[in-house]
């Protein structure tokens, strides 16, 4: 059987029905679930009432047979490593054109966004918005109401974004059960072309053949050279949206959007907080006008003070009553200016590829700084720039 790698379109275009969003678009290509450094000119998948479009994938396939069920040869018409966004649109899209498949996930369904991401920081971000609302006196009383210290409870407020991400990933979970999707614990590592391993780290010791294969791993925090993350005093996202404290002073590396957000829940709950940012301006991703407005808005009115144009070389955790030590020094010059003594600090430098651990190198591909690299359709390119076959 001739193999390839490709969208998962193409991959049952010879069988009975071909794999469209027939009434969206026409052809939606599956990406890869991470970061890319080249947008290609593919339109965006979007969400119906059955579906939620899977995004940014990346495909490892055979051609396929009729889609109706995998035949005697493979185990899977389609296996997805990776139960985020992405491989859950992917595998709910899969079982409507008939496709018999599963998915793996290492650690729980639903991945960054809903464990790790968007969906608990929109769950603190309205807390803060609630707290500054009864913090803002003159608001009340024009309202008639009188608020006198309002104040929370640290673990609830925690809880409360916990709860509503267990809530998302259930029904998430639910879902694909539902439709006999197979959820397959453990950590997948690709073996052959057709071939995924899955288990324990360490002891993938089942496997499984399919047909098609997608990778859908994802993104985690990237931490820069130097810095020591210990989880309590120096962590990432990951770790900051547990809330298992809130720092009378803590810095933030990082002035993209996911650092904002961690500010504005952290002032509203009472810390100082100081940007590190390399470039030369806070915010330097987002459109100026946007950056503007951020900054009148969400940084001048709150106890926040911030320095632009140095790097955090290095950064120490709390230990035996010290405080977290950063050393900044200039981002041009290399040289030292000073050093920040907080009582914590978020890393919010941005986040890398998750492709650690997938067995590329079984099928001769080779990640260029944690990326895979595809073509335009989102087709794996191995060492020798073709088309993985």
């Amino acid at each position: 059987m001739h193999l390839t790698v490709m969208s998962l379109s193409a991959a049952v275009a010879n069988g009975a029905a071909a794999y469209r969003y027939d009434t969206i678009q026409p052809v939606a290509r599956l990406r890869f679930c991470g970061l890319r450094r080249k947008a290609h000119r593919l339109h965006s998948p979007r969400y119906s009432r059955h579906l939620v479009a899977a995004r940014r994938s990346v495909v490892v396939a055979a051609t396929a047979g009729n889609g109706a069920a995998a035949s005697g040869t493979f185990d899977y018409d389609l296996v997805i490593i990776g139960a985020g966004v992405g491989g859950h649109g992917a595998a709910l899209h899969a079982v409507e054109k008939g496709l018999k498949t599963a998915i793996i996930e290492g650690d729980v369904v639903g991945g960054t966004c809903v464990n790790r991401g968007c969906v608990p920081s929109k769950a603190l971000l309205a807390v803060s918005g609630r707290m500054r609302e009864l913090q803002d006196e003159h608001h009340m009383k024009s309202l008639g109401l009188q608020v006198s210290s309002p104040g929370y409870d640290r673990q609830v407020v925690a809880d409360h974004a916990n709860n509503l991400a267990s809530k998302i990933r259930s029904n998430l979970t639910n879902s694909m059960k539902a439709l006999g999707v197979d959820i397959l614990t453990g950590i997948g590592t690709i073996v052959g072309k057709q071939k995924v391993r899955y288990g324990k780290v360490g002891f993938p010791d089942n496997e499984i053949t399919a047909r098609n294969i997608i990778i859908a791993t994802g993104s985690v925090p990237f931490v820069p050279k130097g810095i020591e993350i210990d989880g309590k005093t120096v962590f990432t996202s990951d770790h900051a949206l547990k809330l298992e404290s809130v720092p009378e002073w803590i810095a933030i590396v990082g002035s993209g959007y996911i650092g904002l957000e961690f500010s504005d829940v952290y002032t509203a709950l009472g810390s100082e907080v100081t940007f590190v940012e390399a470039l030369d301006q806070l915010m330097p991703g987002f459109d100026p006008e946007i950056a503007k407005l951020a900054q009148r808005i969400l940084i001048s009115p709150r106890k926040i003070d911030y320095h632009t144009g140095v790097f955090a070389s290095k950064i120490t955790p709390a230990k035996d009553g010290k405080p977290v030590l950063i050393e900044l020094i200039d981002a041009k010059t290399k040289e030292h200016k000073e050093t920040l003594e907080v009582d914590a600090a978020l890393i919010a430098t941005g986040r890398a590829p998750f492709t650690k651990g997938l067995g590329l190198e079984n099928i001769n591909v080779v990640t260029q700084q944690g990326f895979v690299p595809v073509d335009e359709r989102m087709q794996v390119m191995d060492a020798t720039g073709n088309v993985v076959c």
